[in-house]
């Protein structure tokens, strides 16, 4: 170890030299207190409300897509004479169009013109079966089953209901139909002495019996002497 010079000029002088050492502890940053927390704001921006309200019409928009493709042909009469309609509107539309097409220049161009006008009002009627009968017979179908569906549930979830309080009503029935339990041991207390004990009371019983026999005739022979 080195010894300090005691000519050092430190140790000459009554004035404060150099400084001393800060503790690590005092070098770390000073926080306030809960800084860190962050409190959420409890209502919601318009930013937040629009996002929301898009992602719900997204969900409508894929529940209702589903629907369409699962009810997408219902097999009832009117629908399949309303889709043949549909199809025969489309194949007249083809057909007039072609055959505008293929008579041009053997024919007066009004009758060619004609047959083009036929054919778009085939289009067009076809589009007005599509949009306002298929379509409703579809959404129409959609909604009975949906709610034939609906009803099936709740008359087997009542069904189960009404089969668990059966159940609850037999086995509490049943509870109070068993007898009521006997009291186990000697003199109704709810001690029960063991197969052996039983014995050797019964025997001491007996004992006791036929001395207090014995001893009722011994009495009765010296009453008569």
């Amino acid at each position: 170890m080195s010894q300090r010079n005691p000519l050092n000029d430190r140790y000459n002088t009554d004035e404060k030299l150099g400084q001393t050492r800060k503790s690590a502890a005092s070098m770390k940053p000073k926080t306030k207190a809960a800084s860190s927390v962050r409190l959420e704001p409890t209502t919601k921006s318009k930013k937040e409300k629009k996002q929301e309200r898009k992602a719900r019409e997204r969900a409508e928009r894929a529940k209702q897509a589903q629907l369409d493709r699962k009810y997408y042909n219902p097999p009832t009469e009117e629908f399949k004479r309303t889709k043949r309609l549909w199809w025969g509107l489309l194949i007249a539309a083809v057909v007039f169009t072609a055959l505008s097409w293929l008579i041009q220049g053997h024919v007066p161009d009004a009758v060619a013109f004609g047959m083009l006008i036929t054919a778009y009002l085939c289009i067009f009627g076809a589009l007005y079966v599509d949009l306002r009968k298929v379509r409703k017979l579809r959404r129409e179908y959609q909604a009975e089953m949906e709610s034939k569906k609906s009803k099936e549930a709740h008359a087997a979830e009542k069904q189960a209901r009404a089969a668990q309080k059966k159940a609850q009503a037999a086995a509490a029935e049943a509870k109070e139909a068993e007898p009521a339990a006997k009291p186990r041991g000697l003199f109704g207390s709810g001690f029960r002495l063991s197969k052996a004990e039983e014995t050797r009371a019964q025997k001491k019983a007996q004992k006791e019996a036929a001395k207090a026999e014995n001893a009722a005739n011994e009495d009765s022979t010296t009453a008569s002497k």
